[in-house]
């Protein structure tokens, strides 16, 4: 078994592909793989894939390498991010598991930065983001070093500080055994915030195994850590973040009471004043970016 496997779905990157992905393979060793999986692209980016996966095959064979490849792309008909992503886990071997989108890049010397933490058995792991605007100007977002025992502490903590960047799956290690046990994958057909939908329901699987105390030594808690695992690299004016999105409020409505069950569900040390003061809060910060309309600038790698 590999320590950890890396997903992107790819969908029209052409322009950006090599890069990205070459952030990831330039830090790649033996316990580590590399699942591309292509959501129907109709641009160059499969064509790219092919030229990219024969020049990766001829690398091995110049290297004698005779372990199994790790780097694998499977290509699909277009359904959609969270398709390609639930067919990424499908393909994983690892005993973590991380995503990345195929615009945005690895930050330099993350992997091996990032390997004595897993000694730490963590069910769940939480990385900094480093965001490159359009404008040129850096956002870090950033994370303390932490260990919280249960998902209880971790829950405690969040309802009280609210900001420890648990919206996106681009900056987390996540246990592969807990998401094939709990038989947990991406929703598909979610215009916005399946991100979010996805790790509520992760960190619900993982406090289900601590109560009922088969969370066993390895895969418990929550680790954070201040290191930078992406770029998220702002590509062009209209984006994820910033597109319109059908049907927005309904949306966010559901998101919002996803989260309330989740962290409140979790919480075992916040007095009722908190957990109030949590919902509230959250509602209206939702709410706010509502009323901006569409096109107003969200990120679900943020919060």
């Amino acid at each position: 078994m590999r320590q950890l496997s890396m997903i992107v779905p790819t969908y029209n990157c052409e322009a950006y592909l090599r890069e990205g992905l070459d952030s990831i393979l330039d830090q790649m060793s033996r316990e580590h793989e590399l699942i591309v999986v292509d959501d129907g692209s109709t641009d160059g980016t499969r064509e790219k894939l092919a030229e990219y996966e024969e020049e990766w095959q001829g690398r091995r064979r110049e290297q004698n390498q005779e372990q199994e490849p790790n780097l694998r792309i499977r290509y699909e008909s277009h359904r959609g991010a969270s398709a390609a992503r639930n067919i990424g886990l499908e393909m994983a071997d690892g005993r973590y598991v991380a995503f990345m989108d195929c615009d945005d890049c690895m930050e330099e010397g993350f992997l091996e930065k990032s390997r004595p933490l897993l000694e730490k058995n963590g069910a769940l792991y939480i990385f900094g983001i480093r965001r490159e605007l359009l404008s040129g100007e850096i956002e870090d977002w950033s994370v303390n070093d932490q260990v919280y025992d249960s998902m209880s502490d971790f829950a405690d903590e969040y309802i009280r500080k609210r900001k420890m960047l648990i919206y996106s799956n681009c900056n987390k290690f996540y246990s592969r055994r807990i998401i094939e046990e709990a038989q947990i994958c991406f929703e598909e057909g979610v215009a916005f915030g399946e991100d979010r939908l996805f790790n509520y329901r992760y960190l619900i699987e993982c406090g289900k195994l601590e109560d009922a105390g088969s969370a066993g030594p390895a895969d418990a808690g929550v680790v954070t850590s201040s290191l930078t695992m992406l770029r998220y690299i702002e590509r062009k004016q209209e984006s994820m973040s910033t597109k319109p999105i059908p049907d927005y409020h309904r949306q966010i409505i559901r998101l919002h009471r996803e989260k309330m069950n989740c962290f409140l569900g979790l919480s075992r040390g916040t007095t009722e004043e908190e957990r109030q003061d949590f919902e509230e809060y959250d509602l209206s910060k939702e709410l706010l970016l509502e009323n901006k309309g569409p096109g107003s600038n969200r990120s679900e790698k943020g919060r």
